[in-house]
Order: C-alpha cells, then sequence, then structure tokens
C-alpha cells in the first residue's frame, strides 16, 4: 500500500511539474495552445517515453508534420516577398532558413532545451543542447500548434520566429559581391565594417599571392588567399558567408 502512495504521489508531482513547464514555454513563444496536450507531446523526447514504460506518445509524427507546414509557411512567404528571384534562388534561401542550424538557435534563444521532456541517459549525455533535438522539436511544436489552431496561426507563429532570419539569409546570398554582402550582414549586426588585414605577401611580382586575415567585431574570423589583395580579401568574404549560412561560424 505503502508503494502505491509513493507511486501515486510521484505521478502527481510529474504532472504539477508539466503544467509548469508548459505555462513557462506558452508565455516564453508567446502562443496559447486550446489543447495543452498536444503541446506536452510536442516537447516529448522518445528517449523519456522508453523510460516511462509506455503509455506516452513521443513527438516525432508532429516533427513530422512540423516540417511539412513549416516548409509550405516559408516558401508561400519567399514566393510572395521577393519576386525578383527564380526557383533555384528561392529554394537556396528556404534550406538555409529551415535548416538544423538556424532553428536549433532560434531554440536556444528561448532555452527550450530546458523544457523538453526527456529521459535520464539522454539528458546526461547533453540532449538538452543537441541542435538535432532542439530543431526537432521546434518542428514539432509548429506540427502542435497546426493541428491545435490552424494554418493561420501558425503562420503568424512561423514568421514571427524567422522572419529577421529571411532577411539575414537573404543577405547572404551568392547573387552579389561577397564583400558587400559580408559588410552589409556586419554593418547590421554590429554597426561597423569588416576588416581586412594583410598577413603575408609571397612570390615574385609577376606572380604575387597574398593572405589576408578577416577582423570582424575585434576577432580574427579566417583567412583568405588569392593572387592579389583583392582576390584574397573576396575569397574570405566568400568563405566566411559559407560558413555563417551553414551555421559553422557564430559572430
Amino acid at each position: 500500500m505503502a508503494r502505491d502512495t509513493i507511486k501515486h504521489n510521484d505521478k502527481r508531482k510529474e504532472k504539477r511539474i508539466a503544467t509548469t513547464q508548459i505555462d513557462r514555454l506558452q508565455k516564453a513563444i508567446r502562443v496559447k495552445f486550446k489543447n495543452r496536450n498536444l503541446l506536452k507531446r510536442a516537447l516529448t523526447h522518445r528517449s523519456y517515453v522508453n523510460e516511462s514504460g509506455g503509455g506516452i506518445m513521443d513527438n516525432e509524427r508532429l516533427e513530422y508534420l512540423g516540417d511539412s507546414v513549416l516548409g509550405l509557411v516559408v516558401n508561400e512567404y519567399l514566393f510572395r516577398e521577393y519576386e525578383q528571384y527564380r526557383e533555384g534562388e528561392l529554394a537556396k534561401i528556404k534550406s538555409a532558413v529551415v535548416s538544423e542550424a538556424t532553428l536549433s538557435k532560434l531554440a536556444r534563444s528561448i532555452d527550450l532545451g530546458r523544457f523538453i521532456f526527456m529521459g535520464r541517459g539522454e539528458e546526461h549525455s547533453g540532449g538538452r543542447d543537441r541542435s538535432s533535438i532542439l530543431a526537432n522539436t521546434v518542428e514539432a511544436i509548429i506540427g502542435a500548434l497546426y493541428l491545435d489552431s490552424g494554418l493561420k496561426t501558425c503562420r503568424k507563429f512561423i514568421l514571427s520566429l524567422l522572419r529577421d532570419e529571411i532577411g539575414m539569409v537573404n543577405s547572404l546570398t551568392y547573387l552579389r559581391d561577397p564583400k558587400t554582402a559580408l559588410q552589409e550582414y556586419v554593418q547590421k549586426k554590429y554597426k561597423e565594417r569588416p576588416v581586412y588585414r594583410v598577413i603575408e605577401e609571397r612570390g615574385p611580382d609577376h606572380q604575387k599571392e597574398f593572405t589576408v586575415s578577416l577582423i570582424i567585431n575585434g576577432r580574427e574570423i579566417l583567412t583568405g588567399e588569392g593572387p592579389s589583395k583583392r582576390k584574397a580579401e573576396m575569397n574570405a568574404a566568400r568563405a566566411s558567408l559559407k560558413r555563417i549560412e551553414e551555421g559553422d561560424l557564430d559572430i
């Protein structure tokens, strides 16, 4: 009997914690679910289900649905807002915007990891800050919101998260001179220009090779090489843009 009482109390405590978690997350994302169970399911990683012994559904089906809704909303927005771009250019922007790197960055901005229901083993291995789990949970929340409130509310939520990211990714595209694109990005973020400094010059006059250091916000980001200072600077800017788009460079 005592053991049953302990189990019952543990379940009540777990339920209170879940309710508090959901309330806090809804405030963080500024969305209120009509069916709170959908949001709870969106936050439930499969490791939590495995350790709970069944009776609970994980978020993988909602993630699948959310991925499709996210793609639709972003594609629709790009189609309406960027009429000057061809299909391939739109696809490139969309790919960067819905990438794991972008979604996990947004998840970290609201500390989403602490709201996820996951097993102890996954948590101890760093699961709460794992990019794939964070990005998948964002997609699951989108899928849950679509089921809860429909496409109109879902569109508003997605664009509130991603509109600035879309503009930022667009400014990084290779449709223009990479030095210009990088300068616009840096000026928007830091109110200053990137600095290019020649750190090596080698070879005879007719076959020079330059190495420049790219400095942003007082920090050396990477180096670029080329047969002229301008080419070396262009290569440094192009490499930094590529790494920013792929989420490998945080500046």
